[in-house]
């Protein structure tokens, strides 16, 4: 005797396998329309090594990703990740397709598919010393009177280095910044970002790019090696060449808004641009411990 239990049960198994083709079918047609072709998956990592200007570079990521899907067929999927949690997931073979990482980031050299190019810089910031007020001379600056801010995982001490500040007061991000407001210090040695936080103030304030040191490059790197590494090189190429990075308050090719168009136009005289070697890393932050300027000048040569 078939049960009304029974019969239900029946009914669903017949729906599942006359729509199951159709879905199939659906899920191949991944290039606007043309069957056949498979719907790729892509993981983008998202590592924010540095203070941007304002905004996040992984909502930016998205939204470029967003639109190329709507012809690509491709589907990228922004992942935020620390330094130390994209290592972690590295060594357990936890590996993205495609990597956004900031300037001295260790870890990736051993996997980068170099078939077109190493890594490619999308966006950068840099250093600049800053005062309230609208005299901009900044004729007695000292490591007595400048705070650092101090960064994440950018080499802001090099910078106080280079520009003769060794020793000086180092708070965190928003602390240093406060430091500033209330006049215990005169000047801050800061970022892009701290610019925009005394935008946001609304406070007067004169800025002084720095052109000794720079580390504030955000950079991108394809990982995989398969049938996905066309639309990821496709993918990499569309993001260099937007037109809607300036909303991020980061320069980019040559050109930035306001404060960051003198960045742009920099040659600095030691920078870190790519990713590199964990040892590497090791000894400048020896060198910068040791206030070792000269061991610091030629490990960045």
């Amino acid at each position: 005797m078939i049960t009304k239990r029974r019969i239900i049960l029946l009914c669903v198994m017949a729906a599942i396998i006359a729509v199951a083709p159709f879905a199939a079918a659906f899920a191949d047609r991944g290039d606007g329309g043309q069957s056949g072709a498979k719907t790729q998956f892509i993981t983008l990592w998202q590592i924010d090594s540095f203070e941007g200007g304002k905004g996040s570079r992984a909502a930016y990521l998205q939204r470029v990703a967003d639109e190329r899907a709507k012809t690509s067929g491709a589907y990228i999927k922004v992942v935020t990740i620390s330094s130390a949690a994209a290592r972690d997931n590295i060594a357990a073979g936890n590996i993205p397709d495609i990597i956004s990482y900031g300037a001295g980031f260790y870890g990736i050299g051993s996997l980068v598919n170099a078939r077109d190019f190493l890594y490619k810089c999308w966006c950068y910031g840099g250093y600049f010393l800053l005062s309230l007020g609208t005299d901009g001379a900044f004729a007695d600056v000292t490591a007595r009177n400048t705070v650092l801010n101090a960064g994440r995982d950018n080499l802001a001490a090099a910078c106080a280095m280079f520009e003769g500040l060794s020793g000086c007061a180092v708070e965190s991000c928003e602390s240093a910044y406060v430091s500033l407001l209330s006049g215990k210090y005169k000047y801050l040695l800061g970022t892009q970002r701290d610019i925009f936080r005394l935008k946001t103030r609304g406070v007067q304030y004169c800025a002084k790019p720095i052109t000794s040191f720079n580390d504030l490059y955000q950079n991108i790197s394809i990982i995989c090696d398969d049938e996905k590494y066309p639309e990821c090189l496709g993918f990499v190429e569309q993001l260099i060449n937007s037109d809607g990075i300036d909303a991020l308050g980061l320069a980019h090719g040559g050109e930035g808004a306001d404060e960051l168009s003198e960045v742009a136009a920099v040659d600095f005289e030691y920078e870190i641009r790519g990713f590199a070697g964990k040892e590497y890393m090791g000894s400048l932050l020896q060198a910068i411990r040791n206030e070792d300027l000269n061991s610091l000048k030629n490990l960045l040569k």
